[in-house]
């Protein structure tokens, strides 16, 4: 009876990954990927390229932090599309690991941040992600209560209320966002700040939107931005890297 009941949840399971696979297959099709700019992909030459993640890494000279994040890409937008501002957190001293994911979908790879921690120097880690992507390191972060995940970056993103973090007193949370974004659902974003710490961190780019957080062009439904992407990426960097650096 209970071998019954485990073989039905795993067809579940099967069944409903197949269906997230499906549905990728059939958004490709239609839309294609949100491919990374020549400039993105000029500066992801600076990176170590695995199978499983682009590895940003501060120069000798620089000197490296004991803190690296690992960042979830946002729905079916090429890793390296985030090459631009994780280049340049990790010239800061912070190295940087944005994940590979099939299909370009995160959510179908959620614990790919555990290869990445694996392979990393560093003893505390940030996970983060971009759209569906902070999603998928809200939930990563609520599943591994662990000591060296200090962190949780959101850009233009929230956490799922089944992935409740309000508690996690010990969690540092930097949620930024854009005001030009009109992919973001606000209303779901501002309840989901129930499901934060209450010392979260919330910015907000002046100019920048959605599709700004990486640089692959232009997003459906997205606004039109008011910065160049090149300083939007430039704000970015500059926010993680004054939050990281907080005493």
């Amino acid at each position: 009876m209970k071998s019954t009941k485990i073989t039905k949840r795993l067809l579940m399971l099967l069944g409903v990954v197949l269906i997230l696979l499906a549905g990728s297959v059939a958004y490709m099709q239609v839309f294609g990927l949100y491919r990374a700019t020549p400039t993105a992909q000029r500066a992801a030459h600076s990176a170590t390229e695995t199978a499983d993640y682009w590895a940003f890494k501060p120069k000798a000279n620089t000197g490296q932090k004991d803190t690296a994040i690992i960042f979830y890409p946002g729905a079916f937008v090429q890793s390296d599309a985030y090459a631009i501002w994780a280049k340049d957190v990790a010239q800061a001293g912070y190295p940087v690991y944005v994940l590979k994911t099939p299909l370009s979908f995160s959510l179908i790879a959620q614990n790919k941040a555990d290869i990445a921690i694996k392979n990393s120097h560093a003893h505390h880690f940030v996970i983060g992600g971009h759209s569906l992507g902070g999603v998928v390191a809200s939930g990563y972060v609520a599943k591994h209560p662990k000591a060296h995940i200090t962190g949780l970056l959101l850009l233009a993103s929230y956490p799922q209320e089944k992935n409740h973090l309000a508690k996690r007193t010990n969690l540092a949370v930097l949620s930024l966002t854009a005001s030009q974004d009109q992919v973001l659902k606000q209303a779901n974003y501002r309840a989901a700040k129930a499901w934060l710490p209450k010392d979260t961190q919330y910015q907000t780019i002046r100019g920048g939107n959605h599709g700004g957080f990486g640089s692959y062009g232009p997003q459906k439904h997205d606004d039109q931005a008011t910065i160049s992407n090149a300083q939007q990426q430039t704000a970015i960097a500059d926010r993680i890297v004054n939050w990281l650096n907080r005493p």
